[in-house]
């Protein structure tokens, strides 16, 4: 049973007796940074950077440098102690992955073509989630992609489904994480969803099941950052649709 709530070695170390080494690499971890690369279009972009908001020591953050689609990479984590041992897994350089919070990112506004969170933001208390999207939104460049997986409450599933372990803090339903995504400007990408969906990419090589089939409980957002995308004093996006979604709404509740 996990008990550790703090992130620290004796974290890291409980995790791995309980088979979630951290520091584990393999074909999974290449395989899923290809599938989200050519999901989120990595390809297209103009000097893609890469950023994995809460990596760890880094394992998935070294799959998306072994599909040299990225100029950039870069990891932060609050763990100390699995940055250093990524660090030196990995050969990460010290400006590529770092030991930092998710709500003082530390790359330049505008500049990252993806966004990867994998069950991060569930650890997140709800009083920082503000602060941590708009971290999100400021290094987001216009036209920039996010893919994001997370414990999230879905229709006929309880919060406890999701609370084995003590720093699930943050355990929500799925319209708690897409109005606060919509609030700072990062929209679904239904395509980047479809893409994600019909991959022929899987967690086990030789095995034709893929990760969408494969873990059909995780909760994945895939985002876009338009290229205008203003919000009004009311919260809402002046972008087109999220203010056909409000008049949709109004009409529907007058």
């Amino acid at each position: 049973m996990l008990k550790s709530t703090v992130y620290d070695q004796a974290y890291y170390e409980e995790h791995k007796a309980d088979g979630l080494d951290y520091l584990a690499y393999g074909y999974w971890q290449e395989s899923y940074a290809r599938m989200v690369t050519e999901a989120t279009l990595q390809y297209t972009y103009d000097a893609p950077f890469v950023v994995d908001a809460g990596s760890a020591c880094g394992t998935q953050l070294n799959g998306f440098r072994q599909t040299g689609a990225y100029a950039r990479i870069f990891g932060v984590d609050i763990t100390e102690h699995m940055v250093r041992l990524g660090r030196t897994h990995f050969q990460f350089g010290n400006h590529e992955l770092v030991a930092g919070s998710l709500t003082d990112i530390h790359v330049e506004t505008g500049s990252v073509s993806l966004l990867h969170s994998h069950q991060v933001l569930e650890h997140i208390p709800d009083e920082f989630t503000e602060q941590v999207m708009r971290e999100f939104d400021r290094i987001l460049r216009p036209g920039g992609r996010a893919f994001i997986v997370l414990d999230a409450v879905r229709d006929g599933e309880t919060k406890e489904q999701y609370m084995g372990d003590p720093t699930h803090v943050n355990i929500q339903p799925i319209s708690y994480w897409t109005r606060l995504f919509q609030k700072h400007g990062l929209f679904f990408d239904v395509e980047a969803y479809n893409r994600f969906v019909r991959s022929g990419y899987g967690p086990t090589m030789g095995n034709p099941t893929t990760f969408f089939k494969e873990y059909n409980y995780w909760s994945v957002w895939t985002l876009i950052k338009p290229f205008e995308s203003k919000i009004d004093a009311r919260g809402w996006s002046k972008h087109p649709w999220q203010r056909w979604q409000f008049r949709r709404r109004s009409q529907a509740n007058p």
